[in-house]
Order: C-alpha cells, then sequence, then structure tokens
C-alpha cells in the first residue's frame, strides 16, 4: 500500500479538484447561456450574460482563496483578520465594479443578472460531478 506524499507546494497554489469542476462548470454554464441569448435576444443582452459569468466565475475564485487562507491561517492561529479585511475588500470591488458598469450603461442589468446566474448552477453541477474520493473529514 502506498501512501501519498504531501504536495511540495503551498496550499494556496494547489488547485483543488472541486474548485476546477465548478469553474468549468460555471464558465460552461455561462457560455451556454451567452450563447443562447445571443440566439434570442441579441448581441448586447449576450454579451452582458457573459460580463456577468466572468464576474461570477471569479468571484468564486477570489472567493475561495479567501477562504482557503482563512482556514489554513485558523491552524496557524494567525492571519484571519487580515483575510477577512480582504474579503470586505472584494465585496467593495465586486459591488462597486458591477454598480459602475450598471450605471455607464455597458451592460444590460438583466443580463448581467443572467449571468451571475451562472454561479450557483455551476457550483450545484460541480459538486454533483466532482470526485468526492480525496476529501478528508
Amino acid at each position: 500500500m502506498t501512501t501519498a506524499s504531501p504536495s511540495p507546494e503551498p496550499r494556496l497554489l494547489r488547485w483543488d479538484d472541486r474548485l476546477v469542476t465548478a469553474l468549468f462548470a460555471v464558465g460552461a454554464c455561462g457560455g451556454l447561456m451567452a450563447v443562447t441569448a445571443a440566439f434570442v435576444w441579441g448581441v448586447r443582452f449576450a454579451l452582458s450574460v457573459g460580463a456577468g459569468a466572468a464576474i461570477a466565475g471569479s468571484n468564486l475564485y477570489v472567493l475561495s482563496k479567501i477562504v482557503g487562507a482563512m482556514m489554513s491561517g485558523a491552524d496557524r492561529g494567525a492571519g484571519a483578520g487580515t483575510w477577512g479585511v480582504l474579503a470586505m475588500v472584494k465585496m467593495v470591488v465586486l459591488f462597486g465594479g458591477i454598480w459602475i458598469v450598471m450605471t455607464k450603461g455597458l451592460v444590460d442589468p438583466m443580463g448581467l443578472v443572467v449571468g451571475y446566474g451562472s454561479l450557483p448552477i455551476g457550483i450545484a453541477i460541480g459538486s454533483i460531478v466532482s470526485d468526492k474520493t480525496g476529501v478528508r473529514a
């Protein structure tokens, strides 16, 4: 029986298989929604859907890194406050960025919401199809 040696990469630089699956599912769902929107409602709506899906995917990635760092910092008892501040900055950038693109008329608000809807759908699909054998309790 062989045991897996610990990865030499730091915890924050490793790609979790579930995260990769969820990010792929969010991107695929957002792309499918954007293509459908292009055929049904036009290019502007499709670009708005694509922008919403891109925001959703980047939000998932950044949030996973923040939570992962907070959890690994909790093991060592340090750094959670800094990551908490970073999480607040992420929320301000997220809401501020969405507010700017909507008030400047760069995106269609409904298309942005439809594209952002790929986040829960992608997470659900990623949870269902990802490999759960390597999960430690």
